[in-house]
């Protein structure tokens, strides 16, 4: 029923408003002292920024989030939060440990790759460089053999004949899988061939009993 009141029981008291305490460092102060300014049009957005050292677009940012948030608006957003320098000093160290641990033979391009799949930890390969060459696991580039110079050949025929065997499916099918043995003689490329069914002692012996048959014994002979 409208307009009822019931005697003993106490009007409504009205809450008092929440407040909420804001914690500012001195430059945030200084910038809120001067958005101030700026909504009691004592000084101009140019003006405001200059004088605390800001520029004209950054202001206008902060200009908008005090708008809407308030003080708070204000505040750092990585308040009360790990920066991204603390993430990424963490994922340097176990980038670094792991590479020591498992991965020192592997190049940049590899290293990240392998923290992406098997770690879940992504980096850049620029980032996996750069971080590998600070802590001395990387040279920048990897190390370069050096050239093997080539042999001289031998002057006389029969001083150094190579010989070496090839199993392989020769007769494509048409016969038994076989192997090749070949002879090659250093100084010429005298080349001699047989077919024997294995690399075996009896098939290695044969061929050499017919070939000083032919050639001759030579002095050296490198299998």
């Amino acid at each position: 029923m409208s307009g009822l009141c019931i005697l003993g029981v106490p009007d409504f008291e009205m809450a008092p408003a929440m407040t909420e305490t804001v914690t500012m460092s001195t430059r945030e102060r200084e910038r809120l002292k001067a958005i101030s300014r700026i909504e009691a049009g004592e000084l101009t957005v140019a003006e405001a920024a200059e004088s605390v050292h800001l520029t004209e677009r950054h202001l206008y940012r902060l200009l908008r989030r005090y708008r809407d948030e308030g003080d708070r608006g204000l505040i750092h957003r990585l308040r009360g939060r790990r920066s991204n320098l603390a993430y990424a000093a963490e994922a340097r160290t176990k980038a670094v440990r792991l590479y020591r641990e498992l991965y020192s033979d592997y190049g940049p391009t590899l290293f990240a790759e392998k923290l992406e799949v098997y770690h879940d930890l992504k980096i850049s390969r620029q980032t996996a460089t750069r971080g590998l060459i600070e802590e001395s696991l990387w040279s920048g580039s990897r190390i370069k053999r050096p050239h093997r110079k080539k042999r001289q050949r031998r002057d006389c025929i029969g001083s150094l004949v190579q010989f070496d065997g090839s199993e392989h499916d020769w007769f494509e099918g048409r016969g038994p899988q076989c192997t090749l043995l070949v002879s090659i003689d250093d100084a010429s490329n005298r080349v001699m061939l047989r077919l024997a069914p294995t690399e075996n002692t009896f098939s290695v012996l044969s061929f050499w009993h017919d070939y000083v048959a032919r050639f001759g014994i030579p002095a050296e002979v490198y299998t």
